[in-house]
C-alpha cells in the first residue's frame, strides 16, 4: 500500500492535507504494516499514518493546577507538565479532529482539578464535547456549582456542562468520614471538600442520560478492603449515588516515577484486586457481571442491590506495539499517546514542546 511506517514516522507517500480511514480491523488479528492488530482503525492524518484501538479515549488534562494534594497524585509520581488551563485552539481542534476521524467515542476532562476555573472547562466542553458520544468529568467537586455564563443565561457550572453534552461526572472522595478525608485527600483549611448536601445535589440531575459516579483511591490509611468498602458503599446509596468505582494506587515502570514523597506513598499504598475479588467472591448478595485481566489493567464490575461498582487496579507500561490505546492533551498543550513517556507526541510539531517539558519535569533530556 505505499505505507512507509505506522504510528510516529512520516508516510511520505501520501498528500500531507488528506485524512481519512485506510481501514477497519476487526476481532480477527490483520497484519498491517510489520505486525498483526485488532480492533482498531488504520487512519491517515496529515501525512502520517496511525492505528488506533476501537477502545481509545481521549482525555483532556485541562490543568496541572489542583486544590488539593492527594498523597496519591499520580501528576505528582510520574510525566504531568504544567501549563495555563487549556482553552479552545487550532491544536485542540486538530486533536478533536483526529479523534473523531479515529473513531474515538469518548472524551474525559480532569486536571489537576478542572472546576478551578468554570467559565474555561464550559467554554472547552462547548467546543469539543460535539465531536464525541460520551463526555465525563473527573474532580474533587470543588467549582461544580459556581456560576458561568451559558448561552448568555446564568448558570450553576454542573447543569450548564450537562446541557454541553456532559454524560458523566465521578467525584474523588478518598473516605467517607470528612476528617479522614481532608488527610488523605490533603484539602485546603479554606474547603473540606464536598459536603452532603452538594453530594445530593450532584445525584439530583442524574438520568438516562448523565450518570453521577463517586471515585475512591483505596490507601491503607482509608478505603482499604471489603468492609470499609462496603461503609463507603452505604454512604454513597444513601446519599443517592448508584455507580462507584474503587481505584488502587497505580503501578508506575521505574524510568518513569518521580522521586519523593508521592511515589513512596503509591508505592507503599498498592493492593491487589485479585486478592479483594476473593473476598467479595464470599458475598452472597455481590455479583460479579464483568472482569478483565490484562498486564496493565485488571478490572472488576459488580452488581450489589440497586448499585453498581468496579474495582480498578491499573498500571501503565510501555506499548507493546504500534497502537495508540489512548489520548491525551496535557496542560502544555501537547497531544500524546501514553500517560508516562514524555517524548509519546501525537503530531511532530509538538516534539520540541514536549522536550522543554520533560526537561523540567524529569531535569533531563533524551
Amino acid at each position: 500500500m505505499g505505507i512507509a511506517s505506522i504510528n510516529g514516522l512520516t508516510n511520505t507517500g501520501a498528500d500531507t492535507a488528506e485524512r481519512h480511514i485506510v481501514r477497519t480491523i476487526g476481532p480477527d488479528p490483520e497484519r498491517f504494516g510489520e505486525a498483526e492488530f485488532r480492533n482498531c482503525n488504520v487512519v491517515e492524518f496529515d501525512g502520517r499514518t496511525h492505528v488506533v484501538s476501537h477502545r481509545a479515549i481521549l482525555t483532556v488534562v485541562v490543568v496541572s493546577t489542583c486544590n488539593a494534594g492527594c498523597k496519591f497524585c499520580s501528576n505528582e509520581i510520574t510525566f504531568t507538565p504544567a501549563g495555563r488551563f487549556l482553552t479552545w485552539n487550532d491544536r485542540l481542534q486538530r486533536m478533536r479532529d483526529f479523534a473523531q476521524l479515529s473513531g474515538v467515542r469518548k472524551v474525559a476532562y480532569t486536571g489537576g482539578e478542572p472546576t478551578l476555573n468554570p467559565q474555561a472547562l464550559l467554554d472547552l466542553s462547548q467546543a469539543m464535547n460535539p465531536a464525541f458520544a460520551k463526555a465525563r468529568l473527573h474532580t474533587n467537586g470543588f467549582g461544580l456549582f459556581k456560576p458561568v455564563l451559558a448561552g448568555g443565561e446564568d448558570s450553576a457550572l454542573l447543569p450548564a456542562l450537562i446541557d454541553a453534552g456532559l454524560t458523566g461526572v465521578s467525584v474523588s472522595v478518598a473516605h467517607h468520614d470528612p476528617g479522614l478525608n481532608r488527610v488523605i485527600m490533603r484539602l485546603p483549611k479554606s474547603w473540606g471538600g464536598m459536603d452532603p448536601e452538594a453530594l445530593r445535589e450532584v445525584c439530583s440531575y442524574a438520568s438516562d442520560d448523565f450518570t453521577p459516579r463517586l471515585s475512591c483511591v483505596m490507601t491503607e490509611e482509608g478505603v482499604n478492603d471489603t468492609a470499609s468498602m462496603f461503609e463507603y458503599l452505604r454512604w454513597g446509596r444513601d446519599l443517592g449515588f448508584r455507580r462507584f468505582i474503587f481505584r488502587t494506587c497505580s503501578e508506575i515502570p521505574a524510568g518513569y516515577k518521580k522521586a519523593g514523597e508521592f511515589t513512596e506513598y503509591n508505592d507503599s499504598n498498592k493492593m491487589s484486586v485479585d486478592a479483594l475479588a476473593k473476598e467479595l467472591a464470599g458475598h452472597d448478595d455481590v455479583e460479579l457481571t464483568f472482569r478483565q485481566r490484562k498486564s496493565d489493567s485488571k478490572v472488576d464490575v459488580y452488581r450489589w442491590g440497586d448499585v453498581v461498582f468496579d474495582v480498578d487496579e491499573s498500571s501503565e507500561e510501555e506499548d507493546p506495539d504500534g497502537k495508540i490505546r489512548r489520548l491525551i492533551v496535557m496542560p502544555n498543550a501537547v497531544s500524546y499517546t501514553s500517560w508516562i513517556d514524555p517524548l509519546s507526541v501525537l503530531f511532530d510539531d509538538d516534539l520540541e514542546t514536549a522536550r522543554r517539558s520533560m526537561a523540567v519535569e524529569f531535569a533531563t533530556v533524551r
